[in-house]
């Protein structure tokens, strides 16, 4: 009911701005009936994300209301669930001076947003924002940060997790009480092993064709492997040396992992097995017993009520001798360069950075771990009436145990590549050892600028 009061309320003020805009010929700003200038703000369209987006927004405007700024925020949504369609729109729209003057992207597409000097420095809200003392200087930077200029605003911090069905596993161990199967860990310490996962998978999985279930859903990209490798003794596709590493015995040992349950057990579903209905869908209905995935799918889990009882744990790790780490997403807000609305893009982008509005996404379990620390126990409260309420401290511990993707200019071409290969070794086409030096050349020859 909030979510649709929620698009109501956007569609009513898009409407309003429409009727009294005073968009003039020479290019002016939109304003609305009450002489209030329109910010139009790009986001994706993430059904589990967008009720927390959108309440954001409005808690925005009642702050810019309150101190009376006559400046207001409306949602424009891109009909896509792709990073890279919405980018090519984001970026269309930048070249055409139309659209979202501030937006949300994944922080994969800000380094090339920023060599195409499509983005506002925006160093001195950054600045502002530290200085009040609400957000942490370390949460700044990354991919945004170039020549000691910041260039994004991180919208949280979202990292990947192991969700499992509890339920599943309890019915297992009724009907094999001699070889029961513990509930994947929670301690980030004392993490589950590869070898403990792959266990568990292959007895969690049972049945044929389409009304197979699988003990285990977890993706072999690029991005997602980097927190593996580490978690074997390797490291996150590049060493301190800044040399790629790909081909090295912890992606090796990794990638054998993935393939020993996809093609040996069959405990991991193909591409083909969730092109009609995602593994997310899948995990909430009981044909997924575990699920490696992201803590944006926070939400739709918080708000499942169906029979099976879920829990969280903490990411694999090759033997007990690791502890766990997680790849961490930092996805972030900007503001076009060509925008003719630059001062009140600021003002709104700081309206969007207020307690109240990191707190109205929060509650929804939306946007991951606040960035504001005045806020990270507001997202935690936020479980306490769901089924996932015993696990907001591994959750909120996960995020302390993250490493980054490294993000540059070519990573986007490289990983696209990779994935092209993707599915041809998980069919058999390559072998283990082939594919993972595959992306290890693919890798730098983006380095090299040959891609």
């Amino acid at each position: 009911m909030k979510a649709k009061k929620l698009f109501a309320t956007f569609t009513a003020l898009c409407l309003a701005a429409a009727v009294g805009s005073s968009l003039c010929a020479c290019g002016g700003p939109e304003t609305d009936a009450e002489g209030n200038v329109i910010v139009t703000m790009t986001i994706i369209n993430n059904q589990n994300q967008n009720p927390g987006w959108l309440a954001m927004i409005e808690t925005a405007n009642e702050i810019l209301k309150e101190k009376g700024e006559k400046v207001r925020i409306a949602e424009e949504t891109v009909p896509t669930e792709s990073w890279d369609d919405y980018y090519m729109k984001v970026n269309s729209n930048i070249l055409g001076e139309i659209g979202g003057t501030i937006g949300r992207i994944a922080e994969s597409h800000i380094p090339l947003m920023v060599e195409k000097n499509q983005l506002r420095d925006l160093t001195s809200l950054k600045e502002k924002l530290v200085s009040e003392g609400a957000f942490p200087e370390e949460v700044f930077g990354g991919v945004a940060e170039k020549d000691g200029k910041y260039y994004g605003i991180p919208s949280g911090k979202q990292h990947m997790v192991l969700y499992y069905n509890k339920t599943l596993i309890d019915e297992y161990n009724a009907a094999h009480p001699g070889d029961a199967i513990p509930y994947p860990s929670g301690d980030w310490d004392h993490p589950s092993t590869f070898a403990e996962i792959r266990s568990a998978a292959k007895k969690l999985t049972s049945g044929e064709g389409a009304s197979k279930k699988y003990g285990l859903s977890i993706g072999p990209f690029l991005a997602y492997a980097g927190m593996y490798a580490v978690n074997s003794g390797g490291d996150n596709i590049f060493n301190d040396k800044g040399e790629c590493v790909i081909a090295s015995d912890a992606f090796y040992n990794v990638y054998d992992w993935f393939i020993g349950m996809l093609r040996e057990d069959g405990s991991v579903p193909n591409t083909a097995a969730t092109s009609t209905l995602d593994a997310n869908a899948r995990f909430l209905g009981g044909n997924i017993a575990m699920l490696v995935d992201g803590i944006w799918q926070m939400h739709d889990i918080c708000r499942y009520t169906g029979n099976y009882e879920i829990g969280i744990a903490a990411i694999p790790v090759l033997n007990d001798s690791y502890t766990a780490h997680t790849t961490n997403f930092s996805d972030q807000f900007w503001a076009a360069r060509n925008s003719r609305t630059p001062k009140e893009d600021f003002i709104a982008l700081e309206a969007l950075m207020s307690a109240e509005a990191i707190r109205a996404a929060a509650e929804l379990q939306v946007g991951g771990i606040p960035v504001r620390a005045d806020c990270v126990d507001n997202y935690a409260n936020s479980f306490a009436n769901t089924k996932l309420k015993d696990y907001a401290d591994v959750v909120i511990e996960g995020a302390k145990r993250t490493i980054n993707v490294p993000y540059s200019t070519y990573y986007n071409i490289v990983d696209q590549q990779i994935n092209n290969k993707l599915t041809i070794w998980m069919n058999g086409g390559m072998t283990t050892r082939d594919f993972v030096d595959f992306m290890d050349e693919t890798m730098k020859k983006g380095m090299e600028g040959k891609l």
